[in-house]
């Protein structure tokens, strides 16, 4: 694509240029990664917390690229646009530079608190069935058409990424595009240049306030997914916050109120699943989602109610649905907990709200004692700590607070900031080894118990810092404890 072309998309945020006679230059490719850059390449540079890239200019430059976007201007005479915003620049530059493939896709977009990875994953699972074609992003994985999966550092890549992947579903005759949409990326604009047919927020409860200002600067943050919607977009909201919804949009509202356009009624919450009525101008629905919990009876809803706004047959969709089997790391039980006369799951959770989600899905499926392990992750809101210990407290008979991922911060730091949080009586152990205090929970597990281990869900490693990575999945770690108590527990027969 041209050069003068494509920097008319980023005219009204421009400070100043220098083309050098290069407007007719043909751009090859962008990206705002040193290793990526190459010959006659667009290169962005971002001021980012820890790393500001304009600080590499020459040896960006020495790569081969053609031009640059900054920030602040350059003293090398060098083809070059100053903007106020580079990280609008980027979303606004890619979705040009890739033709604005979401046109040619059906777009959804998934915000909140929790619940974005289950959503995204089932709308991807349903659509399949249905026989579209398409792309996912999410926390867990990214699968593009199938053909490639692969985990990525954050739940919501860049600009470039976004739209590339969706340029590759167009160009290879995807049909659809899910993704999760955190909050962090809307703040920092990463896809600012994407217009979505569905837009959906789950719920807003405290979470990244270290990052954004203020609980209301989060909500803000989140309710801006709505402001990119196409001009017949959906836009799915729970019944709890439709109320913050102001903007004109075509508005759909879940829940389990009567306001609700797609309401839910009758919850049967099951050992390894959850069944549910749904009532909608279309009729009403027999439905069930193989993953426990109230949460999932809405996170369900949501898809269902996206699908058939689109056009889709609902039963068809409600049938669909029920072949779901969940979200590694989401309620999912370690099956081998059975050969001790125990439940053991492990779950993402790790808010407030969250854990209360959990803990109270746990509550209807065990008549034993709920033993918690649980731990609060480092260089996030440190004010939710506190918060989380009153919350397992409240609902376990046995909560034991452990290391989750420090990165970078003081794990001991940590534990003590979890335990201002458990009230006075209540019966806790802090354990700072993980797989110890995975160990001990099983050990003080009776017979009919549930163990909750919370917090790294899916995640294959624990990070202890950028030096100190280490192999760590919930799920296997207790698969070896219990094997071992198991074959150990034979040979005293």
């Amino acid at each position: 694509m041209l050069l003068r072309e494509l920097l008319k998309v980023v005219n009204d945020i421009c400070l100043s240029f220098s083309l050098n006679g290069k407007g007719d230059l043909e751009i090859l490719g962008m990206t705002n990664k040193s290793t990526e850059a190459g010959k006659g390449y667009l290169f962005v540079c971002h001021k980012g917390s820890k790393f500001d890239s304009h600080g590499i200019v020459p040896e960006i430059i020495k790569k081969g690229v053609s031009f640059l976007v900054v920030e602040r201007p350059i003293q090398l005479d060098f083809p070059h646009v100053v903007v106020s915003d580079s990280r609008l620049a980027e979303a606004l530059l890619a979705a040009c530079f890739y033709e604005y493939p979401f046109r040619d896709l059906i777009t959804i977009g998934i915000t909140g608190t929790n619940g974005k990875t289950t959503s995204v994953h089932l709308f991807h699972h349903v659509l399949n069935l249905l026989g579209s074609r398409g792309s996912m992003l999410g926390t867990v994985y990214y699968d593009i058409l199938g053909e490639a999966r692969f985990h990525h550092d954050n739940t919501t890549p860049g600009a470039i990424e976004i739209l590339r992947a969706m340029k590759t579903t167009v160009n290879r005759s995807g049909t659809h595009f899910a993704m999760e949409v955190s909050s962090h990326s809307l703040a920092m604009k990463r896809v600012e240049g994407i217009r979505f047919d569905i837009a959906a927020l789950t719920n807003i409860t405290r979470d990244h306030l270290d990052f954004h200002q203020s609980f209301e600067d989060y909500a803000r943050t989140k309710l801006h997914i709505f402001d990119l919607l196409k001009d017949s977009g959906i836009a799915l909201i729970s019944d709890e916050y439709e109320h913050l919804l102001t903007k004109k949009v075509k508005k759909v509202v879940y829940g389990i109120s009567p306001r609700s356009h797609y309401r839910i009624t009758n919850v049967d919450i099951q050992r390894y699943g959850t069944k549910f009525s749904l009532e909608s101008k279309h009729g009403t629905f027999d439905c069930q989602i193989n993953v426990p919990g109230l949460h999932n009876a809405y996170n369900a809803t949501l898809v269902i109610a996206g699908l058939v706004e689109l056009g889709y047959d609902m039963n068809s969709v409600v049938e669909a649905v029920k072949t779901f089997e969940g979200v590694d790391g989401r309620f999912q039980f370690v099956r081998e907990g059975g050969l001790l006369g125990i439940d053991v799951v492990v779950d993402f959770a790790h808010s407030p709200d969250a854990l209360e989600k959990t803990l109270l899905t746990a509550r209807k499926l065990t008549s034993g004692r709920i033993i918690t392990v649980f731990g609060a992750g480092g260089q996030a809101d440190k004010g939710k700590r506190p918060m989380m210990a009153a919350v397992v407290c409240r609902y376990s008979d046995v909560s034991i607070i452990t290391t989750d991922d420090p990165r970078g911060e003081d794990a001991e730091e940590i534990l003590l900031e979890v335990e201002k949080g458990v009230p006075a009586g209540a019966p806790y152990l802090v354990i700072p080894d993980r797989r110890e205090a995975i160990e001990t929970a099983l050990t003080l597990a009776n017979r009919g118990d549930m163990v909750i281990v919370a917090g790294r869900g899916h995640e294959e490693y624990q990070i202890f810092s950028d030096e100190r990575k280490i192999p760590f999945k919930d799920a296997e770690e207790i698969k070896k404890i219990i094997l071992r108590e198991y074959e150990k527990d034979k040979k005293h027969v």
